[in-house]
């Protein structure tokens, strides 16, 4: 086992896969409910009666553009830029994850689920529903 891992290193290990294009080529953004309980082992099959549904909601593809690799707090991480949707009809109540996955549909697998605790309580047409501070990290 190294000693150190460089953080040339880390930063390539993070960005081939998030940022680069690697396996998976392509990684989706998707939005659950309160109702949702995400651990270890959770399947997108077990939660898909609490994803968000219609309204201006739709699972977001996501670009190697749209991450950057950055220093974090006692580590390297890549962050995803801020990902907004905006309401076409009232009320999508509260959304407590927000999740990516390896696939737009069922199938894939959960990558990272960012847990909202008390949830983002959304109301009214033309809302703004944004997912910020959403990132991975590797600790030193």
């Amino acid at each position: 086992m190294a000693s150190l891992i460089s953080t040339k290193l880390r930063d390539g290990i993070l960005a081939s896969y998030f940022a680069g294009g690697a396996n998976p080529t392509q990684l989706y953004l998707r939005l659950y409910k309160d109702e949702a309980s995400i651990v270890e082992g959770t399947t997108l099959a077990s939660i898909e009666a609490n994803e968000q549904p219609g309204a201006g909601y739709a699972v977001k593809t996501l670009n190697m553009a749209d991450w950057t690799v950055e220093a974090g707090v006692g580590g390297r991480r890549v962050r995803l830029t801020d990902q907004t949707w905006t309401t076409t009809a009232d009320n999508w109540l509260t959304l407590r994850w927000a999740v990516i996955s390896t696939t737009a549909d069922n199938t894939g697998e959960i990558l990272l689920a960012k847990d909202y605790g008390s949830g983002k309580t959304v109301t009214g047409v033309g809302a703004n529903v944004t997912v910020d501070d959403l990132y991975y990290q590797l600790n030193d």
